[in-house]
């Protein structure tokens, strides 16, 4: 998108959000494309409700609807993360990912892993960029929350920390082949992991990754955490520098570095009000979430509970019948009056690019 049409973009959400003057369609998507994981989080819920037999995967969308979906999305996204559980063990994984992304045609596409099994990632991400064109640039975090036992303690899965490492070397030499692919890690910042932040900060620095980025733990619906005590409020501040140091310094991805610094900073003000939004939410205008049983939800920290905006099979699969809905206006009218606040990563990303107070930051920590 060009820049005039990026601030005629901002525009349009700053209208419809404060003024109630249109009603733009998002360009920011995330899609759960399974609930299965074979993690055992102490952050999330997924893998221990799919070990007790609670995810049956015969009730999630089939590949002939998520095509159904796709097919009635006919604007261009700016982000589209393809999320689950582990997307991996999503048997048309590929389809649904080369169909999103053809028909989107999004700037950044995100796709997370556990790297529980590497051979598997690594051959589903390699027939994604053996078919994709060159246009699209993929970026794949392997998640890893500490180094070493730490992390296999705080994911639930002896041996989980290798299989990251492995995953992380095939995905390196899967770039030297194709050049759309970036390599990244993603680290989760909870009660568990405060105290290792700096230490896998500086063990990962020195690997030639595009970036290493991290989110706080935080009660979710979607991850079924809401009640545990997993975010560190007190703490997080303390670890922002070290965070800041594991974007590096390069040349390469400024705008996206800035865009990091400026949200960790947000997170450390949700942290000492956690009620309130430190900027105004556009999650449910400016982007939103489909679950894999195809409910469209406005982010996946309200998720069906509190941020249903409706059930694509029941709307024959067409996102706009739902997003120009009254279900979907009573959810965005209780975001703006700020009946919940979250650090969400993805949904922030879209309102720090809304607000022009958070441009004005991002575009200091772009120059200096």
């Amino acid at each position: 998108m060009s820049q005039v049409g990026y601030l005629k973009q901002i525009a349009r959400y700053n209208l419809a959000y404060h003024f109630k003057i249109g009603k733009p369609l998002p360009d920011n998507l995330t899609i759960s494309i399974t609930r299965a994981c074979q993690s055992a989080c102490l952050t999330c819920n997924c893998g221990a409700e799919t070990r007790m037999g609670l995810v049956n995967t015969s009730e999630e969308l089939s590949l002939d609807e998520w095509l159904a979906i796709v097919g009635n999305i006919d604007w261009k996204l700016a982000f589209l993360t393809i999320s689950g559980g582990e997307p991996s063990m999503r048997r048309n994984f590929e389809a649904i990912a080369l169909a999103f992304s053809e028909q989107t045609r999004p700037s950044f596409v995100t796709i997370p892993t556990n790297a529980l099994t590497p051979s598997l990632v690594l051959d589903k991400v390699g027939r994604i960029l053996q078919k994709s064109p060159e246009r699209i640039v993929w970026h794949v975090n392997v998640s890893v929350d500490a180094i070493d036992v730490m992390h296999d303690y705080v994911r639930g899965v002896k041996g989980n920390f290798q299989k990251c490492m492995q995953t992380l070397d095939g995905l390196l030499r899967l770039r030297e082949r194709y050049p759309n692919l970036r390599v990244g890690v993603h680290t989760v910042v909870s009660t568990y992991t405060i105290d290792h932040i700096r230490q896998t900060v500086d063990f990962f620095r020195n690997m030639p990754l595009d970036n290493h980025i991290s989110e706080i733990a935080e009660e979710r619906f979607e991850l079924g955490t809401v009640g545990r005590d997993i975010t560190p409020y007190e703490e997080y501040s303390s670890v922002i520098p070290f965070l800041k140091e594991a974007l590096g310094t390069r040349r390469q991805g400024r705008t996206r570095r800035s865009l990091r610094c400026v949200y960790y900073e947000l997170v450390a003000e949700w942290t000492q009000e956690p009620r309130r939004q430190p900027v105004c939410c556009m999650a449910g205008l400016a982007s939103c979430h489909i679950t894999e049983k195809g409910c469209l939800t406005s982010c996946c920290t309200r998720w069906v509970e509190r941020g249903f905006m409706g059930d694509l099979r029941q709307a024959n699969y067409d996102f706009k019948q739902l997003w120009f809905s009254q279900e979907a206006d009573k959810v965005r009218e209780s975001i703006k009056r700020q009946e919940c606040a979250c650090p969400l990563a993805s949904a922030a990303y879209s309102s720090l690019l809304i607000s022009p107070k958070s441009l004005l930051n991002m575009l200091a920590g772009y120059l200096f």
